[in-house]
């Protein structure tokens, strides 16, 4: 077999190969940004409620444990009470049995304030993985500046 020849059947062998790292190098997809990974959204329902809506992106999920909220610059108002909707148990590799969140949930999170308590930053802290890939992200925190009607 001549030299050309060898060449163009080694280049042929490894065109026919091709399709099949394909599939391997979508496995080693990166991670998406936080803010796409785990979007929140706050809004003022009421005088004393707050909601924050939190969703995780397909193949994701958020630790419930870790979803935290306080409030700074908000004299005259405080946290009551935050209720958060049950998740699903999950055996996490970092943690063990931990409850979680695949898809999105409202945080309701009732205030107690004087009447003439109007502005406050809510304060909110949470953690997740993308389950696909075996990533955790460290957690993510995010400030928020609302007035109260």
């Amino acid at each position: 077999m001549t030299h050309t020849m060898t060449k163009l059947t080694l280049h042929a062998f490894l065109l026919a190969l091709l399709p099949l790292a394909a599939p391997s190098a979508a496995l080693a997809a990166e991670p998406l940004p936080p803010d796409q990974a785990f979007k929140l959204i706050v809004s003022v329902r009421g005088p004393n409620t707050l909601i924050a809506e939190l969703a995780p992106a397909p193949e994701h999920y958020l630790y419930k444990n870790k979803v935290i909220f306080a409030l700074k610059n908000a004299s005259g108002v405080t946290i009551r009470q935050v209720q958060l909707p049950a998740g699903e148990i999950k055996n996490d590799p970092n943690f063990g049995q931990m409850e979680v969140y695949h898809k999105s949930i409202k945080a309701e999170i009732a205030l107690d304030r004087t009447p003439k308590a109007k502005s406050l930053t809510l304060l909110a802290r949470y953690q997740g993985c993308n389950e696909r890939i075996g990533v955790c992200y460290p957690p993510i925190d995010k400030s928020f500046d609302l007035t109260l009607p």
